[in-house]
């Protein structure tokens, strides 16, 4: 039990960095939305991918970040706990030296306690997210069998490399899903009798695929039986799918040179069908998600980020400046949760102060026995 212990403390690390990226993201978005990039979604999926990627990579980066930090500034803290000791020796934070101390090592305590089993409370909550994060991976299992069985009942129509392209009469809605090598677009047959709207169509998805959109679908679905308890997750996830759908709408315009009011109409006739035997929401990427909820709010985005296509921008190198920011930020939040390595001599200094606080304590007390003894006359 000792060895899951580091486990579970890289776990919560990752959920904090998760959560503090995500803060850092939102940060990001609203200054982009106020430049000449608020109407450039493909920028801006961009940078939500790299701000991702930087989580994915957050124990490297941070570090990297911790040797770089003491090579740099060696006496300078950089994790919140050695910030938080630094700021009490400053006497920038007025409680006494024990109960600080035990603010610093009470996860450490906690997770202790779990692991001796002295903590049921806690025991029960971990129970109960487990089972929790269980059922969410039994969801995911059924969501791929599902669509492994809507794959299947289609037909193939075209190959195109690693990508086949087949149709279905039992699906309403043309989405893209991958296997282990071969990657897919299944179409209603329905299409067939509407060649104009299924070039459209295939684009999009083919672009989705271009893009890797799927394998990023895939990925939060595995992370979710992870992280569905986190706030940030769900958030992210459905800003994901907006932008995600927003920069493809925008790149299948450019790329294809296909006129924006012929793509519009086929959404909007998407939007107006009835849609039968709906797939699971996991696993793909769908043209179309109608069952999904706010769809309608997400149906006018769609309209309205075609409506305002980017132009040139004359700002080329500011995506690139902000990524690098934005990279830098993830790093340092990641290398800030980290428990500290090793005794600092700030921590050295703090110790003292609370063995000292301990053992004036002790005297206190032995002080007041010496003194309540002699009152009872005892020899």
């Amino acid at each position: 039990m000792a060895a899951m212990k580091p486990v579970l403390e890289l776990f919560i690390d990752a959920n904090i960095v998760f959560l503090l990226a995500f803060c850092l993201w939102v940060v990001v978005q609203q200054g982009v939305s106020r430049t000449v990039y608020k109407h450039n979604y493909p920028a801006q999926f961009r940078l939500m991918k790299i701000a991702l990627i930087c989580i994915a990579l957050s124990p490297a980066i941070a570090h990297v970040s911790i040797l770089a930090s003491k090579s740099i500034w060696p006496t300078t803290p950089i994790t919140i706990s050695d910030i938080a000791v630094a700021s009490y020796l400053r006497g920038e934070i007025a409680i006494p030296a024990v109960e600080f101390e035990a603010l610093l090592g009470a996860r450490s305590r906690l997770l202790d306690a779990l692991f001796d089993g002295e903590a049921l409370w806690l025991a029960g909550v971990v129970a109960a997210l487990l089972a929790v994060a269980v059922l969410q991976a039994i969801r995911m299992l059924q969501a791929a069998a599902t669509l492994r069985r809507a794959i299947q009942g289609s037909y193939l129509w075209r190959r195109i490399g690693k990508i086949d392209v087949r149709l279905s009469d039992r699906v309403s809605i043309p989405f893209a899903a991958r296997g282990f090598v071969r990657r897919y677009v299944v179409l209603p047959s329905s299409l067939v009798s509407e060649p104009k709207e299924m070039r459209m169509i295939l684009a999009h998805e083919l672009q989705h695929i271009r893009d890797g959109d799927v394998e990023w679908e895939l990925a939060f679905e595995v992370m979710r039986p992870l992280m569905f308890w986190n706030p940030a997750f769900g958030i992210w996830k459905r800003s994901f799918d907006q932008l995600r759908e927003l920069s493809c709408d925008q790149k299948v315009i450019a790329r294809n040179r296909i006129a924006t009011r012929d793509y519009m109409d086929c959404l909007m006739g998407f939007c107006k069908r009835e849609v039968s035997n709906p797939l699971p929401y996991a696993m793909h990427v769908a043209f179309f998600r109608g069952q999904e909820p706010l769809a309608k709010r997400a149906f006018a985005g769609r309209l309205l980020a075609l409506a305002n296509r980017p132009g040139p921008s004359r700002f080329a190198l500011a995506m690139p400046v902000i990524a690098f920011g934005m990279a830098v930020g993830v790093a340092v939040a990641a290398a800030s949760v980290r428990q500290p390595g090793d005794w600092s001599q700030d921590r050295l200094m703090l110790s003292t102060i609370v063995n000292l606080e301990r053992l004036a304590a002790i005297n206190e007390k032995g002080f007041g026995r010496e003194t309540w003894v002699e009152a009872q006359g005892a020899p």
